[in-house]
């Protein structure tokens, strides 16, 4: 039967967000625990191929969580329009598990938004959904809970500017070169976005093929190098880019915040204020105003920037400068506003995703990704110690060192840390301080 330490001993951590441990966050009494399968990054279709593929791993991984928090039901939260996959489910659904429907718009997945899309409540700014009666968990993390033994493959999807866009079974620390080889890309010179279009990062293009596969990574998206949303992403990576923009362009229309998935749940965010600051402060973004808290909630959905702006700037940056100050400042003040209620036109006002895939320009790629088997089987991996929330796990193996795959290499180091374990069998070729890089045996 599985238990809390046996979810923590195989190193669990969510795998849709930030890769907080789930032996940490299933420490709790919900009424519910909710599957988020909303899946709204444009191109990204892992947790959708996961159900299809291994829904028995997922329901023995959501039994388990309903069984140690004493959930009174599981919930199950998938957008109406994935009908045969949401047919397949119902068929063969445990006792006391549901399916609830979303409409496909974005970010159905933010956890906030997630729960009050399921239950109706709203999460009130600065807390947790557990303070709503819910644990929320991806459909991986549940699927990683629910199999045997520990976690050391990824399903991540590989779209954007490539013929055949594919979900994929990974070995954590292979690098994305493993698994671009496995793909044609139809893009002389490309980008990659990791993580997703909105809310994932754009790789450095000197060393985008380098980087390492991680327990968060969720999706390798390829386009051109000269797309529209690589252009977007670099102009606002500049320093003082955001507010030399703001000045210039910023007409205070409001579109950013009518339309931003927290200010609709009655957060006070505000990034239409977040540009007005910039407007007022000097030349560095300084001499701050008014807004600081409310912009601390912003949930950076990337949203206002990538979709609301009509004058192509970016109201999401102004208000994650404010949220770091903000931290920056001392210690954070808890929301001491009153009891917040959605906005009357909430379910009026959310965003399709077509219409969201439209502004990025991704309409011309194919939006799928079917399972596929790449025999994705690296000569060596490199497995970070930081690919989680809270601290890095600490190395238990030293170079030179034989070990087997799903043997540990490093261990959580702390209450918010994580196991780690050999992706592949082979010898560890170097330990350092932010990683563990292990070859595989010839």
């Amino acid at each position: 039967m599985i238990s809390l330490e046996d979810i923590a001993l195989r190193g669990v951590v969510g795998a849709g967000g930030a890769g907080f441990p789930s032996a940490v966050k299933l420490d709790a009494r919900p009424e519910y625990v909710i599957v988020n399968a909303a899946e709204c990054e444009p191109l990204l279709h892992k947790d959708i191929a996961i159900l299809e593929h291994h829904a028995p791993a997922v329901f023995a991984g959501l039994t388990a969580a309903m069984r140690i928090t004493n959930a009174k039901a599981g919930i199950i939260a998938i957008k109406k329009k994935h009908s045969s996959v949401i047919k397949k489910l119902t068929a063969v659904l445990p006792l006391g598990i549901s399916v609830v429907e979303l409409e496909d718009f974005y970010p159905a997945g933010d956890e906030f938004t997630l729960v009050y899309s399921v239950t109706g409540r709203v999460i009130q700014p600065g807390e947790l959904p557990i303070t709503c009666g819910c644990v929320v968990l991806n459909v991986e993390t549940l699927f990683n809970i629910g199999r045997e033994g520990p976690v050391t493959d990824k399903f991540l999807t590989v779209g954007g500017a490539v013929s055949e866009p594919a979900t994929v079974r990974v070995p954590i620390g292979a690098s994305y070169a493993d698994v671009l080889a496995k793909f044609r890309i139809e893009a002389e010179g490309f980008r990659i976005f990791t993580g997703g279009l909105m809310m994932g990062v754009l790789e450095p293009e000197k060393d985008q093929l380098e980087k390492p596969v991680t327990k968060t990574t969720g999706g390798i998206i390829v386009l051109p190098h000269d797309h529209a949303c690589v252009a977007s992403r670099e102009r606002f990576s500049r320093p003082g880019m955001t507010v030399k923009i703001a000045k210039s362009s910023c007409d205070q229309c409001w579109y950013c915040t009518e339309q931003c998935p927290r200010y609709l749940l009655g957060h006070p965010v505000r990034p239409e204020a977040a540009m007005r600051n910039r407007l007022m402060a000097g030349a560095d973004g300084g001499r701050d105003t008014a807004f600081h808290q409310g912009n601390l909630y912003c949930c950076e959905c990337n949203l206002c920037t990538q979709y609301s702006c009509p004058e192509d700037i970016d109201p999401a940056g102004a208000a994650l400068m404010e949220k770091k100050r903000a931290r920056q400042s001392g210690p954070a003040v808890k929301w001491n506003g009153g009891v917040v209620a959605a906005h009357p036109l909430a379910d009026f006002r959310r965003t399709p995703v077509r219409k969201l895939m439209q502004r990025l320009d991704v309409l011309k790629y194919k939006n799928e990704g079917p399972f596929r088997d790449a025999g994705i089987d690296p000569r060596s991996v490199t497995v970070l110690l930081k690919q989680h929330a809270g601290k890095p796990a600490e190395p238990v193996v030293i170079a030179g060192q034989k070990v087997s795959r799903n043997d540990r290499i490093a261990s959580a180091d702390g209450p918010v840390s994580a196991n780690l374990h050999a992706p592949i069998g082979g010898v560890v070729r170097s330990v350092t301080d932010s990683a563990i890089t292990i070859a595989r045996s010839s």
